[in-house]
């Protein structure tokens, strides 16, 4: 293994819009002892015809992971890239990379370095997570907020393991992670909603850190696989009138894939010999009458009051 290596998991699909830029972000960044995997989900654009002169360029620091089952969506992508991450066996340390934002220049030097404070003295056995904060920009990287973390009315300082059961609040493209994290989170359940999400939760069992500042510009383009959205009071309000009855769908379907995710994570600590207590106070919680989560709904659900009492009214078993 190489003492500082990391690698770049860059999931693409249909990027060439933005891919280029996102690439020479990449490059000049401070901390250059990286490689960047790449996993292609079926692109029919210039995407792979982009990889191509950069990997003529940057031989072998630019690998192309093959798909053995491309089309099956952004997660699927991404465990690829973590499975040829942690079998490969070189790199300590990996950075998760969407195809269409621009990274700030320290963005790996400053991860790398809060994970070798958080690994300590433990050189690595523990699960150990590092994410930070993002600057939300749009297509030609105009600032529409400083803040990510403030844009979403989130602290992602201050989350923890139970609450992350309910709200991610951990950003996939900000996120590094050591091997670890990597062999306990792999294979993903069939249940994990997003990997960003299911890493954060498995960091619950060792350490994660989050760096106030924003080491990404995150931009947002009508082609966003979940994007940054305004949750203030008149654009929710807006929302519903626009679309009620979808709104509530699509927040019991949130309800019902975060209670069978925190399921599958509960039979992975069991399977790894860890504790999961607080989750299963947690899925007893979620059975519980109405009644009663009345009463402690904020010790479980975090975020602006509308959204916690409406995980609270909408989501059960």
């Amino acid at each position: 293994m190489s003492a500082g290596l990391v690698d770049v998991l860059l999931a693409t699909y249909n990027g060439s819009n933005y891919l280029a830029d996102q690439l020479d972000s990449i490059l000049a960044q401070t901390h250059q002892d990286f490689r960047i995997l790449v996993s292609d989900d079926g692109s029919s654009d210039d995407t792979l015809a982009i990889l191509q002169r950069y990997r003529a360029r940057l031989g072998a620091r630019l690998v192309l992971v093959p798909n053995p089952s491309p089309g099956k969506g952004v997660v699927r992508n991404f465990e690829n890239l973590m499975v040829a991450s942690l079998d490969d066996g070189v790199a300590l340390w990996a950075v998760f990379c969407d195809q269409d934002d621009v990274w700030l220049p320290e963005k790996i030097a400053s991860s790398l370095a809060e994970m070798l404070r958080i690994e300590g003295e433990d050189g690595g056995q523990v699960p150990c997570l590092v994410h930070s904060d993002l600057t939300v920009v749009d297509e030609g990287l105009a600032v529409l907020s400083p803040s990510f973390a403030r844009y979403q009315q989130m602290d992602p300082a201050t989350c923890t393991p139970l609450s992350l059961l309910s709200v991610n609040q951990v950003t996939g493209c900000t996120m590094m992670v050591n091997r670890a994290l990597l062999k306990m989170a792999l294979p993903l359940p069939a249940e994990v909603i997003m990997h960003d999400w299911w890493c954060g939760l498995v960091s619950g069992s060792g350490r994660r850190s989050f760096l106030a500042r924003p080491l990404i510009l995150y931009r947002q383009h009508g082609a966003n696989q979940v994007g940054a959205k305004d949750r203030g009071l008149k654009t929710r309000l807006r929302r519903m009138v626009a679309d009620g009855p979808g709104v509530v769908r699509r927040v019991k379907r949130l309800g019902r894939a975060t209670y069978l995710q925190a399921g599958a994570l509960q039979l992975r600590l069991r399977a790894q010999g860890l504790d999961g207590g607080y989750v299963s106070e947690y899925l007893s919680w979620r059975g519980r009458p109405l009644w009663s989560r009345l009463i402690s709904y904020r010790h479980y659900y975090v975020g602006p009051e509308l959204d916690r009492l409406s995980r609270c009214l909408l989501w059960f078993k």
